[in-house]
């Protein structure tokens, strides 16, 4: 199993990334989590322009996005670490861009937050497969997210990772 773990930071990735490797579940690639969601599209009525005779430009690609795409292309599973997973964190900033990318290769979303103030049924709807919450205390979410691993990839997986 290949793991694309998400965190606001590099080293609060890669530190992630270790406690998820501890549980000896597959392999693990820290990333740092895009700062800024794709662009929404502007509102308004929707005319096909080839319909009038016209052409549009290219689409423009957001570098993060394509990063993330490139990214998750080998992933079996998507972690994203937040500090606190509420409402707005759910329909704003990184995480709605991460669980777009994700569905459209039906990977699962997991949330290492540190705080979790949304219900089951708002973060399903957001598009997360779990939610596990693991503290701020570097110790303690060090261990929380050795549980998050081996509950999303044990050792008893064919797929896990087993020590020889």
């Amino acid at each position: 199993m290949h793991v694309l773990l998400l965190a606001s930071q590099a080293t609060l990735a890669e530190e992630l990334a270790a406690a998820w490797r501890s549980a000896g579940a597959g392999s693990v690639e820290p990333a740092v989590l895009p700062s800024r969601p794709a662009v929404a599209a502007p509102p308004g009525v929707f005319v096909p322009l080839s319909a009038l005779g016209l052409t549009t430009a290219a689409p423009v690609v957001d570098p993060a996005e394509a990063r993330l795409r490139k990214l998750a292309a080998v992933a079996d599973v998507v972690v994203v670490h937040l500090d606190v997973l509420d409402g707005p964190g759910l329909h704003e900033g990184p995480l709605p861009l991460v669980a777009r990318v994700a569905g459209e290769r039906a990977l699962p979303v997991v949330v290492l937050a540190g705080r979790s103030e949304a219900s089951r049924r708002e973060w399903s709807a957001g598009g997360v497969s779990g939610v596990h919450e693991v503290g701020a205390d570097a110790a303690a979410r060090a261990a929380a997210v050795a549980r998050a691993a081996r509950t999303w990839d044990p050792q008893w997986s064919p797929q896990g990772h087993h020590a020889p």
